[in-house]
């Protein structure tokens, strides 16, 4: 499964998300895109084992390290 999630200017952040996820879930998503699309960035995942389900709760995930880090004055 190939998806584009929205996500501000740093990938490293994506990444790092990405990577507890995978160890979490045992899965293997990876960045294989990062771009900017009129001011709104896309990072395009990959992964073999990815459900539509885990796709979900990554994106849930997400919105809740946007949140902590707005929280914090990081956004």
């Amino acid at each position: 499964m190939k998806i584009d999630i929205a996500t501000w200017d740093d990938p490293e952040d994506v990444q790092n998300l990405i990577d507890e996820y995978n160890k979490i879930h045992s899965l293997d998503i990876k960045i294989i895109g990062f771009e900017n699309r009129g001011g709104t960035f896309f990072a395009t995942i990959e992964s073999k084992k990815l459900t539509k389900k885990n796709a979900f709760y990554l994106g849930k995930n997400y919105g809740v390290m946007v949140e902590e880090f707005r929280e914090k004055g990081m956004l």
